[in-house]
């Protein structure tokens, strides 16, 4: 029997709840390294030079991404007196997340009903890869929204063009259906996000679709010419104006290098084939053994057969997994996309285990309980192995321990009462332990994150600077990779210098000179020339020290 069709009612609630856990999480908190610094930055010079086009860092085109994110940021400065805010730029990863949650929770929702919707939504919202980039100044959760937007606007696409089949009017209609102007905007917006392989990911998805039904259903229903027509003409014109912009040099690092190079010759983030088996245990904890488990469940009792919905999700998350674990450059958030999807298959794995379990098979929602019950446990243990930890490895942040040991007793300790209570149900108990995440995520992003901000950033470090470094005096910054926090900050451009070398001789040569470095950078100098400089300032960063050096 089709299961009843969720309303919008769930999902909107879910992404509502999640927005409000990301915009505490992102509201105390200045801009952190090493990304957010680097982004707001970009956007404050793109709207000091009164030009959106390009954006830039410490004067120069910045070509590691494409435009539509620093827009998105830029869009928020009017929230902040045109200036960039941390809370007001990450407002549009807050927004991402949000839609992440409502895509999985209205997705699950359309064959699985109410309770599949908030399994899946409620997932999503406290996954911890999804949590944090829904509340930090990254490409990521933009990108991401855009392309499970594409992704679910393909598997509509597939059941209209079934269901014309079926009714015997293929063919008939010519207007494009609305879900092919989705599929044709998003797509083009993920690739004015982060670049190509947003195609190339819905590319290998339909392709893989048309493997499994034997048919080239999947890719017609897509439209592909008059498709490929419309994302040239979104896509093309901003690529063609900025690398006209920028240059040879600009354009070269940001349609090949950024790209090509990045995916099979890379140059930073290297990982092994591996990472992502291990990377998923943490980035989607404490849901990934029961999305394996319950895609083998649903496999065998033969849901994927008679429910289309999820064997798209599970094509989906396949297909994304396989192709970025093919890349040499690897991070977790890479995946972030498929998360949503294995939040359908975890939901849909739970409701299919109650229902089993009303049969008499109850092996499944046994191990769905037992599950549940272990994790609820493992946040008791960690409230209580907390206190130790924090006064042996972090005795600096010791005070924060009983905000989250709280947190982490309340919610491990509710899960078990809804387990008990609940005997016969999965649904509850994930429900619970959805909260339970949520709210140490948002102990976390109340208190833990404006605790430990000055410690991350080092701000009044480069607060008692500003003023001697304010009438244009000369300031480098030595490093491989320029990181923006000093500039966003002084709001000043600084020479950057990538070898002590190349310091020396500008140091030699600049009467007055300062130079901004990190303490572990400066232990590998080996230009004697720079033994002169004195230790002006400095104040630790993380597990480092920022220095200010100058001649005595």
């Amino acid at each position: 029997m089709k299961p009843a069709t969720a309303s919008r009612r769930i999902p909107l609630l879910l992404a509502a709840a999640a927005a409000v856990l990301y915009v505490v999480a992102a509201a105390g908190r200045d801009f952190w390294s090493p990304d957010e610094p680097d982004f707001a930055e970009h956007v404050r010079e793109m709207l000091e030079r009164r030009s959106l086009l390009l954006p830039y860092e410490n004067g120069r085109p910045y070509s590691e991404k494409p435009i539509l994110f620093y827009w998105a940021v830029a869009a928020t400065t009017p929230l902040s007196g045109g200036d960039v805010h941390p809370l007001a730029t990450r407002l549009p990863s807050v927004f991402a997340g949000a839609a992440l949650v409502f895509a999985a929770a209205w997705f699950a929702g359309k064959r699985g009903g109410e309770r599949e919707a908030l399994v899946a939504g409620a997932v999503t919202a406290v996954t911890p890869i999804v949590f944090w980039q829904a509340q930090y100044l990254q490409v990521d959760a933009l990108f991401s929204c855009f392309l499970m937007l594409a992704f679910v606007s393909l598997y509509f696409l597939e059941e209209e063009k079934r269901r014309d089949f079926l009714e015997g009017e293929e063919g008939r209609n010519s207007v494009p259906r609305p879900w092919l102007w989705v599929l044709r905007l998003s797509l083009a917006a993920a690739v004015l996000t982060k670049g190509p392989l947003a195609v190339v990911l819905v590319g290998l998805v339909v392709l893989t679709r048309c493997a499994m039904r034997r048919s080239w259903a999947p890719l017609v229903a897509t439209r592909p010419f008059p498709s490929s027509l419309v994302f040239l003409f979104l896509v093309v014109p901003w690529y063609f104006f900025a690398a006209r912009a920028g240059g040879p040099a600009y354009a070269y690092d940001l349609v090949v290098n950024q790209n090509w190079n990045r995916f099979f010759e890379a140059f930073d983030h290297i990982q092994p084939w591996w990472f992502y088996l291990e990377s998923i245990w943490s980035d989607y904890f404490p849901w990934t053994l029961l999305a394996l488990a319950g895609a083998g469940v649903l496999g065998r009792v033969g849901l994927f057969r008679v429910r289309e919905d999820l064997r798209f999700a599970a094509t989906v998350a396949a297909v994304s997994f396989v192709l970025l674990s093919a890349s040499q450059a690897k991070q977790g958030k890479y995946l972030l996309v498929a998360y949503p999807f294995c939040a359908v298959l975890v939901a849909a794995f739970a409701v299919e285990a109650e229902r089993r379990a009303a049969e008499g098979a109850r092996a499944a929602l046994r191990a769905v309980r037992g599950w549940v019950a272990f994790v609820a446990i493992l946040l008791l243990a960690a409230a209580g192995a907390l206190f130790p930890a924090s006064r042996r490895y972090a005795p600096g942040q010791a005070g924060l321990a009983p905000f989250v040991a709280l947190t982490l007793t309340l919610g491990g300790a509710a899960t078990l009462v809804v387990l008990v209570r609940r005997r016969r149900e999965a649904v509850p108990a994930l429900l619970a332990l959805a909260a339970a995440l949520a709210a140490v995520e948002a102990a976390a992003g109340a208190v833990v994150f404006p605790a430990i901000d000055v410690l991350k950033t080092g701000r009044p470090f480069y607060e008692r600077l500003r003023p001697r470094v304010s009438h244009g005096e000369p300031l480098a910054y030595f490093g491989g990779t320029y990181r923006c926090y000093p500039i966003l900050v002084l709001r000043r451009r600084t020479e950057h210098f990538r070898t002590d070398v190349a310091l020396a001789d500008w140091v030699e040569r600049t009467p007055g000179a300062l130079v901004l470095a990190d303490e572990s950078e400066r232990q590998h100098w080996t230009d004697p020339r720079l033994s002169a400089l004195l230790v002006l300032d400095r104040q630790r960063v993380g597990g480092d020290e920022a220095l200010l050096l100058g001649r005595p």
